[in-house]
């Protein structure tokens, strides 16, 4: 059976003075807003200025719109649109192998 949830994967340079764990706290809290999440998983970086966060959706559907919102400065996203510097890549993926 393939399991049909979507990736979202973003890695992005936060700005020097980003509290990026905090801001995450409050990321997770408006994402659960959202139809369709299932998970999100931030990563620090060791030793570069590079995070990653991996978002789990139920629908491609859902997380472009999520995406779309981000886009758009919700007021629930803006706090941690304003702290990423650059986003370096920013994809959606979907598995392809049975489990």
């Amino acid at each position: 059976m393939i399991d049909s949830h979507v990736l979202e994967v973003a890695i992005f340079k936060a700005k020097p003075d980003a509290d990026i764990p905090q801001l995450r706290k409050q990321l997770q809290e408006a994402l659960q807003s959202f139809s369709g999440l299932i998970e999100f998983c931030g990563y620090s970086p060791l030793g570069d200025n590079q995070f990653a966060d991996l978002v789990k959706w139920d629908s491609l559907h859902n997380a472009k719109k999520a995406a779309a919102a981000f886009e758009a400065g919700d007021p629930r996203l803006l706090p941690y649109l304003e702290a990423i510097e650059e986003v370096v890549f920013m994809g959606h993926f979907q598995t392809n192998i049975s489990a």
